[in-house]
C-alpha cells in the first residue's frame, strides 16, 4: 500500500535533518539540480519503495526553504531521469531504480554494446577533420597536426541520454567513415566490416569528473559542472596491433561501471615447507 504524500513529507524532513543535508546558495550548480540530487538520495536511502507516493511540492519547498518553481524543476529532472512518474489526478509516484550497471571489463569493446539489440540508439552529432593535438597524436602514433577524424555520437537509452562519445581516428586510414550510417549502429562493427579492421583490445581509464563543455551538457540534459563519469581509452587493431581509436565518453549520473577481479590461484597458494616465497602486494 502506498503511503500518503503528507507522511512522505514527514519522512523527508526527518531524512534531511538526520543526514544534515542543505542546499548551497552560492554554488555554481543551480539550486533545482542540487535539490534533484538530494531527492534522488532520499529515494535511494530512506526506504522509499517503487509505487510509493512522493512528497508534495509544497512539502518539499517547506523542508528546504525553496520556491515552488525550484521544486517543480527538480521534480521534472527526476521525471526525466526515470526516478518518478506522474499520474494525472493522483499525484507523483516513485518508479523502479533507473540506474544502469555496465561491465567495465568484458568481451565488448564498448560498454553500450552490452544492451540488447535496439535498446540503445545513437545520433551522430558531429563529424569533422581536424589537426591532431599533441596528446591525441601521441596515442595514435601520429605526428602532431596530422589529419584526424573527429566523431561525436550521443547514445540514448529508452529516450534518456546515456552517454556522449567522442572518437578520434586517422582520417587517412578511414576515409569517408561516418558519412554513412554505421553498421548496426556500431562504430566497431563498421571498422571490422567496412574497413577490414577488427579490434583486438581496448585500454580504458575511468575517473570522476564534471561536465565543462556547454554543448556536451545540453546534449546530456544536465547543467554545467554536473558530475559525470569520464571514460577514456585507446583501442588497438587485431591485425597489426596498432592504435586505431582514442575515445572520450561522458556518462551522465545514474551509470555505474562494474568489474570483478579475481586473485590468481598461484598467488593464493601457500609456500612449500622450508621455502620462502615473496608474495607481491595486491
Amino acid at each position: 500500500m502506498t503511503q500518503p504524500s503528507q507522511t512522505r513529507g514527514s519522512i523527508l524532513e526527518a531524512y534531511a535533518a538526520q543526514a544534515q543535508i542543505e542546499l548551497v546558495t552560492d554554488s555554481q550548480i543551480p539550486l533545482y539540480f542540487q535539490l534533484a540530487r538530494i531527492l534522488q538520495r532520499f529515494i535511494r536511502e530512506a526506504g522509499v519503495s517503487a509505487g510509493d507516493q512522493f512528497p508534495s511540492e509544497d512539502a518539499i519547498g517547506t523542508c528546504f526553504g525553496v520556491s515552488r518553481p525550484t521544486v517543480n524543476k527538480a521534480i521534472q529532472e527526476l521525471l526525466n531521469q526515470g526516478w518518478l512518474r506522474r499520474i494525472r489526478g493522483k499525484g507523483t509516484f516513485v518508479e523502479e531504480d533507473p540506474r544502469v550497471q555496465l561491465a567495465l571489463l568484458g568481451d565488448s569493446m564498448s560498454p553500450v554494446e552490452q544492451f540488447s539489440e535496439g535498446a540503445v540508439s545513437y545520433k551522430l552529432i558531429g563529424r569533422q577533420i581536424v589537426e591532431a593535438s599533441r596528446d591525441i597524436a601521441s596515442e595514435l602514433l601520429l605526428e602532431p597536426g596530422a589529419p584526424i577524424l573527429f566523431l561525436r555520437r550521443l547514445r540514448v537509452l529508452h529516450e534518456h541520454p546515456l552517454c556522449l562519445c567522442d572518437s578520434y581516428l586517422s582520417a587517412e586510414r578511414f576515409p569517408e567513415l561516418g558519412e554513412k550510417s554505421f553498421v548496426r549502429g556500431s562504430l566497431y562493427a563498421t571498422l571490422e566490416e567496412a574497413y577490414d579492421c577488427p579490434l583486438e583490445r581496448s585500454v580504458r581509464w575511468v575517473e570522476a569528473s564534471e561536465i565543462v563543455e556547454r554543448e556536451a551538457a545540453e546534449l546530456l540534459g544536465i547543467p554545467l559542472l554536473s558530475p559525470i563519469l569520464l571514460l577514456s581509452g585507446v583501442s588497438y587493431g587485431m591485425k597489426d596491433g596498432a592504435p586505431i581509436e582514442v575515445i572520450r565518453s561522458r556518462f551522465r549520473e545514474g551509470i555505474s561501471l562494474v568489474s570483478t577481479v579475481k586473485r590468481d590461484a598461484l598467488r593464493r597458494s601457500k609456500p612449500e615447507t622450508g621455502e620462502a616465497k615473496s608474495i607481491p602486494n595486491l
